[in-house]
């Protein structure tokens, strides 16, 4: 019988065929990955943490000294964001000290009311003779003339009755009317009172303010976050109220994920996305799912004129964060996020 001679044979098998065997084994495997893993699943890889953004404000007129931080720097409750020379002078504080007194000083003489001089006439009557007395003289006078006439006296005694009466007629007394003034107390009305009060206290207030705004050379962050500064620089000049830095308050956070139209049937309300901090795996709840063309981008997420733009034509869906879960999760973080269908 005639030996066949297989070494070669089994050499190849041997050779190739453990390698088509890890092949094998390796496409099963990936297979079976693919359908745990990937199959109904969708990875967005450009996500981010997103969360509501504080204003840090300027609370006096001043410039801006100083700049403690950078943009992204990370910021406790209380850190100095920057240091501002105010404006307010000790010549300015002393004035309005002054205006303050003067103030109290006015309210305190009205409340004390006024007195007034008010004006009274007088109806006087002067001078020697009446009215009757020289009617009483005429009417002789007259009588002295007709016996005159009929010759029953002399002229002696006619003459001395018209001298008695011109003598009457020329001390006639005579009416005069004088004008007296009158003082008298008048309390002020109320209304008085109230507009006086009112000044006080504006007063007060913008002397208290100024006071505190001379103290102002430091403006602190409010909350826990990242901090984002507003366009300042040293030197800037600064009113009260102007923003001088944004700070994403980390104590509320959420997932920011955007998908493209044909995604959109992985995301929907109330069902449980994963994504990952780190490498580290959560799980939060989508919570809000909008289009974000129809939404005023100049309008979301703003504070003191924030505006966090939404990227056109994507979906915007939110993923709440676990309460427990925040303490190690920032603004800003980028992270993987990924949508199972349900």
């Amino acid at each position: 019988m005639t030996e066949i001679d297989v070494t070669n044979k089994a050499k190849f098998i041997i050779k190739y065929g453990l390698v088509g065997v890890l092949g094998l084994t390796l496409i099963c495997s990936s297979i079976v990955w693919y359908a745990l893993f990937c199959w109904g699943h969708i990875d967005i890889y450009d996500a981010k943490i997103a969360g509501n953004m504080v204003g840090v404000r300027a609370k006096a007129p001043g410039k801006v000294a100083e700049i403690m931080v950078q943009d992204g720097d990370r910021v406790k409750a209380g850190d100095v964001i920057a240091k501002v020379e105010v404006t307010v002078t000790e010549e300015q504080l002393k004035q309005m000290e002054q205006t303050l007194e003067l103030s109290i000083k006015n309210l305190e003489q009205i409340k004390k009311g006024v007195t007034v001089s008010r004006p009274r006439v007088v109806q006087e009557t002067t001078g020697g003779a009446s009215e009757t007395e020289i009617a009483a003289a005429k009417s002789k006078m007259e009588q002295m003339n007709k016996l005159y006439e009929m010759g029953a006296i002399s002229g002696v005694k006619r003459d001395e009755a018209r001298a008695e009466y011109e003598s009457l007629l020329a001390t006639q007394r005579q009416s005069a009317t004088s004008v007296t003034y009158e003082t008298a107390y008048q309390p002020a009305s109320p209304e008085v009172i109230r507009r006086a009060e009112q000044q006080v206290n504006q007063t007060r207030a913008a002397l208290e303010m100024a006071k505190s705004n001379a103290g102002a050379t430091e403006i602190t962050a409010t909350v826990d976050g990242v901090v984002y500064l507003n366009s300042i620089e040293t030197g800037s000049e600064l009113k009260p109220g102007d923003v001088v830095a944004y700070v994403g308050d980390d104590s509320d956070v959420w997932v920011e994920a955007y998908l493209s139209p044909s995604e959109v049937e992985y995301a929907a309300m109330g069902q449980i996305a994963s994504f990952f901090v780190d490498r580290k795996k959560y799980d939060g709840t989508i919570v809000e799912v909008f289009e974000a063309d129809k939404v005023q981008s100049d309008t979301a997420n703003t504070e003191g004129g924030y505006i966090n733009k939404y990227p056109a034509g994507k979906t915007v869906v939110r993923i709440a964060i676990p309460k427990e879960f925040k303490p190690k999760i920032h603004i800003g973080n980028m992270v993987d996020v990924r949508f199972s269908k349900n």
